[in-house]
């Protein structure tokens, strides 16, 4: 397989989701696989909605998520700029070659002008689309207009006669009649270039030979091949995804379960949870292992993508969230919690033993901090449920336990027994008020091992205060 050359190409109007950074993901697994290039080059030509602070959270999650790029912002390259905003002298060149070829021309049909023709096409049964009203307008025509001070967009002609047809990697063959394709905008009225003409000038100057995207882009494809080869540069390789929707099937957003990665961060996720959810989803891998950003290059197959749109699964992104932790050595989980846990958990607590004991029964720094804080901060009176559990017992039942820990401290399983003996409770009744009691909830590690955890001081102090609610 020849080497790929890869790139991620975000715009920066807001922070990195989950869907662009699958995108990204996939195409470092491209550049792994074929020990190629990654090349990040940022896509400003929106002049009012791009901010440098969202560039820079862009690099940020990127690294972050050890998507490390060979190309782009922060370490350089052949290039003298991947921010297209630093690119426009470029971008000129290439509308003077295709004005000398009569390739492109001015427009100055409005927006509203635009709106009511693509209305009037929808009601006759026609796609709505551009209807070349400028495409042969005589040169007195575009004067009059200039001389009233109109700005016009620039169009590129595209060959209508045409069929133009590729191959994509993951769909197969594509073929689109020119005539279906309208005219598209090269050049905007601030003179600033359109995504779909700085995009593929970009990649072909770049040396870009895949481009991995969503299938959104599909119908983009055909225009941006008529260009290339207009201006007769090279053409990329295609491969189209299955867009990633929200959990309601619509278009992945905040409103449906879409997540900025900048909040999976602040949450606690691994970034190898994240990367091991997201290689599977529109991709299929045959089991559950846990990977490495190498080792999931090596079974990424273009041929696994599905063309199906796949759901976003916040059950999925938890469970490969657990995988991660069940594999980390106690000292890297400890340095994840560190801080988290630094204001609750008392100072001569062995911090390494409470990792273990709580480490099946957290998915994120705020579950080890809700434990700490019932087991050493909050009272047995905070939590409602707790509260009833322990208040149902009755104060005596707390008193023999209280005696049967002092009696029997070091053998967990005499003084459960000890205690069933003497209340006469058995089961769910035993063993749930003891835990309420110890513990603070309802749910967590055995309650041996939690035992083994705390002093005697610890326990009959919290026996002792369920006695008395």
């Amino acid at each position: 397989m020849s080497e790929y050359k890869s790139r991620f190409c975000p715009s920066p109007t807001g922070f990195l989701h989950l869907g662009n950074l699958r995108t990204a993901l996939l195409n470092v697994l491209l550049a792994l696989q074929t020990k190629g290039t990654f090349l990040l080059r940022i896509e400003d030509t929106d002049q009012e909605r791009s901010e440098k602070r969202y560039a820079d959270a862009v690099c940020e999650d990127l690294e972050w998520m050890n998507l490390n790029w060979q190309e782009g912002p922060k370490v350089g390259g052949e290039q003298d700029s991947y921010f297209q905003s630093e690119r426009n002298n470029i971008y000129v060149s290439f509308y003077e070659k295709l004005l000398e070829q009569d390739l492109i021309y001015p427009c100055f049909m409005s927006e509203q002008e635009l709106k009511v023709v693509r209305r009037n096409q929808i009601a006759a049964g026609q796609p709505p689309r551009y209807n070349g009203a400028w495409a042969n307008a005589s040169e007195e025509e575009v004067k009059k207009e200039l001389s009233k001070g109109s700005k016009p967009v620039y169009r590129f002609r595209l060959p209508k006669d045409k069929v133009i047809t590729f191959t994509d990697l993951a769909k197969g063959e594509q073929s689109f009649s020119g005539s279906d394709l309208d005219d598209f905008i090269v050049k905007k009225q601030d003179e600033n270039p359109t995504f779909m003409f700085a995009n593929a000038i970009d990649d072909a100057l770049m040396g870009i030979n895949v481009v991995l995207r969503g299938d959104d882009h599909l119908s983009n494809t055909p225009r941006q091949i008529a260009l290339l080869k207009a201006l007769e540069l090279p053409i990329p390789e295609f491969i189209h995804v299955a867009l990633f929707t929200g959990d309601d099937g619509s278009p992945l957003s905040k409103r449906n379960g879409s997540l900025s990665v900048q909040e999976l961060r602040e949450a606690g996720y691994f970034p190898k949870a994240i990367a091991n959810y997201l290689s599977r989803v529109g991709h299929t891998i045959g089991d559950n292992e846990l990977r490495s950003l190498e080792e999931l290059a090596t079974v990424f197959k273009i041929d696994n993508i599905s063309n199906s749109p796949s759901r976003f699964d916040l059950d999925q992104l938890g469970f490969w969230q657990k995988k991660v932790i069940e594999s980390e050595s106690t000292e890297s989980l400890l340095s994840w919690l560190r801080e988290d846990l630094r204001e609750v958990l008392p100072a001569e607590v062995d911090h390494n033993g409470f990792v273990d004991l709580i480490r099946e029964n957290i998915v994120f720094p705020k579950d080890a901090v809700d434990y700490a804080k019932n087991l050493f901060v909050h009272s047995l009176s905070s939590d409602k449920e707790v509260s009833t559990i322990i208040k149902s017992s009755g104060s005596n039942f707390f008193n023999i336990a209280r005696e049967s820990v002092q009696e029997h401290w070091g053998d967990w399983s005499k003084i459960m027994k000890d205690i069933g003996e003497k209340s006469g409770n058995k089961g769910k009744e035993l063993f749930m008020p003891i835990r309420a009691a110890i513990t603070g909830q309802l749910s967590g590690p055995e309650l041996d091992q939690v035992t083994k955890f705390l002093d005697i001081e610890r326990v009959v102090r919290r026996l002792e205060e369920a006695s008395r609610l």
